[in-house]
């Protein structure tokens, strides 16, 4: 098999930007993993019918679709020779509505100019290029559902909108992803609700907060293993600022195949689409974009005359001046950085941060963002007093738990320290009795420790059965309008913090209210704090996503699952030869005496990987 490809018009923006939080919630902001220039879209030779859209950024990554049927492409993470793995894509149709009835009816323009369209009404030769241009919102439950890694969620969400900008090229749109946020440590609004009812709620959320994230259109991506509809959006209203914001969920059976039809099916109708009418609409492929069953079927699929209509009609008017603007996505979008929020962004030197806040005033002008004379740095963790960038090997993050976080160096030639690196999500910690994950090796007894002081450890199991089923804010399992619900019996472990309280006298604190259960001879106790349900549902009180909570399960997001099905992409005993252990980034961390990236023998080797900053590697 042959494939010819050709690199595509890039659908992520020249200053694509992922923010992502710590478990702080600080925002950090990243820009260096993700090339720009290293995605293609083509056809299989010999088969005019095929489509393929790949990535080469880190090894092969994407899909071929053929009539009918599809097959993805990806590394093969646990293969030190770079071998790749192809297979099937089968979607399943889920049978939600993509939108509520409400929804649906604001859309009902006449449909009788489709009882006389000709089925070749496909001529789009006059159309001039389009561009839409998106930022992407993920929600903490789809984060972790799809490997609670930065990495590999992004690959995932820029492998889905680039089937999206194919399905579009039809009509000489670019659909551009200008900027990625990964809500990694806990939700920025309420999750609770239908489509409908989140739609309305993230538009009053990003008039305040994405301001300053340019974008034709917002989407967040909310993950719900059943919801009643696939998505919200008002048609029709794709220029309209009072309208930029749509919500698809992410159903537990789908594919990415299939989610980037919910998208593109949620943009038709923000352009103007309507659904295809079978017997008026006239389609050259099985399945047209715009057809119900869309979702659940596998291969190449095409706009329908209906929808080229549907288009043309709709670009030709006023309201669809924004698709005309390109100029948005070029140095436009860097001039609107904000000086002294101490994040680098485009056209800025240095950012210490506030007056109040710089640490660097003798080498950072912090009203303009700009460097004083003769400092090569005014910023940043590998920036020394004295304005020069720290040496090669210097420490400028050290690790927070020895077995579950890595110490990061300076590499010497940038003010920045490389990006956190710690162990896998799912790696074995504590003697194989407890779960690495976010970079903290996870049990009840360091979280009870760390809200009661020395001495509180994690309750048995029977308090946390006991306490999670009152079903009250001391004993829960989160909450749904401001109700708290109750513990499925698998996810006990995983609802409110349950733990042994060792002092005679009560608990007190100003902000936390605490309950005392007598269990099985153990003097229980769980708490609320004072804003018991935050806007995300989720408190310091609940055990800890990565906690275990049986036999190869921990806890992620109140549910109990299998590690194994949450995201672990290296296998350490093959791609590191048993001589380290895999990072966040899916590359080895080798133990000293083994050098990376394969954790091959060498003496003097002091260990770590290819992307802790340590440069200064014997033999590297």
């Amino acid at each position: 098999m042959r494939v010819k490809i050709q690199r595509s018009s890039s659908f992520l923006s020249q200053n694509f930007l992922v923010y992502t939080y710590n478990e702080t919630g600080f925002l950090h902001l990243e820009t260096s993993y993700f090339k720009m220039h290293c995605h293609y879209q083509g056809y299989i030779a010999d088969i005019p019918n095929s489509l393929t859209t790949l990535s080469i950024c880190s090894g092969l990554r994407g899909f071929l679709q053929f009539e009918n049927i599809s097959y993805g492409i990806e590394p093969l993470e646990s293969s030190a020779r770079f071998e790749h793995i192809i297979y099937q894509v089968k979607n399943e149709n889920p049978n939600i509505p993509l939108l509520a009835e409400n929804y649906r009816n604001i859309w009902q323009k006449d449909q009788s100019y489709k009882d006389n369209l000709s089925s070749q009404e496909t001529n789009l030769s006059k159309l001039l290029p389009q561009y839409l241009e998106i930022h992407i919102i993920v929600e903490k439950a789809l984060y972790d559902y799809m490997g609670s890694e930065m990495m590999a969620v992004t690959q995932k969400i820029i492998q889905i909108i680039g089937l999206v900008n194919t399905m579009f090229t039809q009509f000489k749109l670019t659909v551009m992803l200008s900027s990625l946020e990964l809500w990694s440590d806990k939700n920025k609004m309420s999750t609770n609700g239908d489509a409908d009812d989140l739609l309305q709620r993230f538009f009053t959320w990003k008039r305040d907060y994405l301001i300053l994230r340019p974008h034709d259109i917002a989407f967040l991506l909310i993950y719900r293993k059943r919801p009643r509809y696939l998505g919200a959006t008002f048609p029709g209203t794709i220029c309209n600022k009072s309208y930029d914001a749509d919500i698809a969920m992410y159903p537990d059976t789908i594919t990415l195949e299939g989610f980037s039809v919910i998208i593109a099916q949620l943009l038709g109708l923000k352009m103007g689409l309507t659904y295809d009418d079978i017997d008026k609409c006239s389609c050259p492929r099985s399945t047209c974009i715009m057809n119900h069953k869309a979702v659940g079927s596998s291969g190449i699929k095409i706009f329908s005359n209906c929808s080229v209509h549907d288009y043309r009609y709709f670009v030709s008017k006023f309201e669809a001046k924004c698709l005309q603007n390109f100029s948005n996505l070029q140095p436009v979008y860097q001039n609107q950085s904000v000086c002294g929020n101490g994040i680098l962004e485009p056209n800025e030197e240095c950012d210490c941060g506030s007056q109040e806040e710089c640490q660097f005033k003798k080498c950072c002008d912090f009203n303009t963002c700009k460097l004083k004379d003769s400092a090569r740095c005014g910023s940043g963790l590998c920036c020394t007093s004295n304005c020069e960038i720290s040496i090669a090997g210097t420490p400028c993050r050290k690790s927070i738990d020895q077995e579950c976080d890595f110490t990061e160096y300076c590499n010497g030639t940038s003010n920045n320290c490389v990006p956190d690196t710690y162990a896998s999500n799912g790696m074995l910690c504590r003697l194989g009795t407890a779960y690495c994950y976010n970079g903290r090796c996870q049990t009840t007894d360091n979280q009870c420790a760390q809200i009661f002081g020395e001495g509180a450890q994690g309750a048995p199991f029977a308090c946390f059965k006991g306490i999670n089923s009152r079903i009250d804010k001391f004993g829960n399992c989160g909450f749904k309008n401001s109700q708290p619900l109750p513990c499925d019996q698998k996810d006990v472990l995983c609802g409110k913090l349950a733990c042994v309280w060792p002092q005679k006298n009560t608990y007190k604190n100003d902000i936390q209210s605490a309950v005392y259960s007598y269990i099985q001879g153990h003097v229980c106790i769980s708490i609320t704090t004072g804003s018991s349900v935050r806007s995300d549902g989720r408190d310091y009180a609940y055990v800890a996503d990565g906690t275990v909570c049986g036999t190869q399960m921990y806890c992620i997001n109140k549910t109990c699952k299998e590690v194994h099905l949450v995201g672990k992409k290296c296998n350490a005993a093959k791609k590191c030869r048993g001589n380290g252990i895999c990072n966040n980034l899916g590359n080895c961390h080798c133990f000293p005496g083994y050098r990376p990236p394969y954790c091959e023998f060498q003496i003097g080797s002091p260990g770590g990987s290819i992307d802790d900053g340590n440069v200064q590697k014997s033999g590297g």
